[in-house]
């Protein structure tokens, strides 16, 4: 069996009339933090309960990207909301237990081994939820879902099933709006400058950089970075260009997903290390930690040429606005252009679930998270907890579209509303509609025509892998031994010596192997044959 390569836009659709989520359900009810839920819809109670309050810990990412004079992540309007609207009318005082993005897996591990985590944690790694899952150290959430969690189902109805392990639901995965996750991207107005293209092939592409670097004509004095965004994640659609897909088969990208044994991986490294030494490349990047604010800001420097950030990230994430402040001439445009030997312009997509959230056995309140999180699938509240306060942080446009503003003051609500609206992976409007979905995540209404275009054009030629649900025990065991191996093998191949590549990459392809690479490929490889009886 080949790779299948998807030809459609993949946004993520809820198979369910009943709870759409259109804007009739975003009243001026929810226009405040003090509005109030009738106990009994969307909280999950049938009457106001008695006793002591609850306490319920709920993890969040501390992003390290607050404007300044921003309220605390733990007490704003998206917590006041919450308290207000769920923890009042259910007796539960919820408390938010932040967890800093970049170092996620590794402090959750100490919050899990320590009987200290929240009641209600997640993670995106899949390993570390499997290895919880063996230890015992999760909790079974389907009886308390079947209880208390029916209008989680519905919404969730397409992933739940991708949080069954060993036969029970151990874990609740979000709905990823849009599955695209990463899009090429470069300056247009230096294009326009130097009357050059927009690049549609890689050597357009190339010629490109090196004009950017030669003539300058961002003018950055000999500081400009032509490509940048340099680690594993955001290179794959280039390095996936240089494979020979007719030799791949699906067995084989599973067992291998980042591709260092596949055809053609060692020629797409060696292009890296041509762009490194002939200084296309941003030289710091091996200094980099994963999540650091470092490309935003080249970015909004005016430094970056191009790069290939997560799909709309410079618009979810603002960056893109803060560039056109800083230089009202600068234009942002999506590209496509590296296209493998196949035809294709490959690249890997998310699938339909996202993070994965879980309970810890230790927690005695795993009713009450269903509860939370069954309140949170409310349109009403997963409107609140998307785009926060009607009037002040968003509007509805004539297309009955939300879209958030761009002032002072819904900059401090919506820096970090993504971790709030935790069952979804991106902004859902609409279950009929992809398009009005995608212009939903335009967070910024006047990059509308940028978002559409990012969410294509990072779909297009996009796979996702196989599921395969068997744990696999050498990745649980090697694998942040080999996410750090990884880190190393970029930082050696990338800035060998020109004449050193081959047998450097040769080298580190041997270590990453001999440190648990190869044991972890050849159980990947029997999980799938027993998958799919092969």
């Amino acid at each position: 069996m080949r790779v299948k390569f998807h030809k459609t836009i993949h946004v993520a659709m809820l198979v369910l009339a009943s709870t759409a989520i259109v804007l009739a359900g975003c009243s001026n009810s929810q226009s405040s933090p003090s509005s109030s839920a009738t106990p009994g819809s969307s909280t999950g109670a049938s009457e106001s309960p008695k006793g002591p309050p609850i306490t319920l810990n709920v993890e969040l990412f501390d992003r390290s990207n607050a404007p300044a004079g921003a309220p605390p992540i733990t007490d704003n309007f998206m917590t006041q909301y919450v308290q207000k609207n769920f923890g009042d009318p259910n007796n539960i005082t919820v408390k938010f237990i932040t967890v800093p993005r970049s170092e996620e897996v590794k402090k959750l591990n100490v919050l899990m081994a320590s009987g200290t985590a929240p009641d209600l944690v997640f993670t995106y790694d899949k390993p570390t939820v499997q290895s919880y899952v063996q230890s015992g150290g999760i909790a079974d959430l389907g009886p308390a879902i079947e209880k208390y969690g029916p209008q989680l189902k519905k919404v969730l109805a397409p992933t739940l099933k991708d949080g069954v392990f060993n036969g029970k639901q151990y874990t609740i995965p979000a709905l990823r709006v849009i599955q695209s996750q990463t899009t090429s991207i470069i300056r247009k107005d230096w294009l326009d400058k130097l009357n050059l293209p927009l690049p549609t092939t890689t050597d357009e592409w190339y010629q490109a950089l090196k004009a950017f670097k030669e003539k300058d004509p961002g003018n950055t004095g000999g500081k400009v970075i032509p490509f940048t965004l340099i680690d594993m994640f955001h290179i794959k659609p280039l390095t996936n260009s240089f494979w020979d897909w007719n030799k791949i088969s699906e067995e084989d990208l599973f067992a291998d997903p980042d591709g260092w044994t596949l055809p053609g991986n060692k020629e797409a490294f060696k292009f890296l290390n041509k762009l490194y030494n002939e200084g296309l490349l941003d030289k710091d990047f091996p200094l980099e930690a994963d999540f650091s604010q470092t490309f935003n800001k080249q970015v909004v420097s005016g430094l970056a040429g191009s790069a290939t950030p997560n799909t709309n990230d410079p618009v979810y994430s603002g960056y893109y606005a803060t560039l056109k402040k800083n230089n009202p001439e600068a234009v942002l445009a999506t590209i496509d252009p590296f296209k493998a030997s196949n035809g294709k312009y490959p690249k890997p997509m998310y699938s339909p679930s996202g993070v994965y959230l879980m309970v810890p056995a230790a927690s005695k309140n795993v009713d009450s998270v269903i509860k939370y999180l069954n309140w949170m699938a409310e349109p009403k509240n997963l409107i609140a907890l998307q785009f926060g306060q009607e009037g002040v942080s968003y509007k509805t446009g004539d297309d009955g579209i939300p879209f958030a503003l761009t002032t002072p003051e819904a900059n401090q609500i919506l820096f970090n509303n993504q971790d709030y609206a935790m069952i979804m992976n991106g902004k859902y409007v609409s279950t009929d509609a992809p398009e009005k979905n995608m212009a939903a995540n335009a967070t910024d209404p006047q990059f509308k025509d940028f978002t559409i275009s990012s969410i294509k054009t990072g779909a297009r030629d996009g796979y996702t892998g196989p599921r395969v649900d068997i744990p696999i025990q050498a990745e649980i065991k090697y694998s942040q031994i080999l996410t750090d191996k990884v880190k190393q093998m970029l930082a050696k191949i990338i800035t060998a010596k020109s004449t050193e590549v081959d047998s450097i990459y040769d080298q580190q392809v041997k270590e990453w192997k001999d440190a648990g690479g190869e044991a972890v490929m050849k159980e990947r490889r029997q999980a799938y044959q027993q998958t799919y009886k092969k």
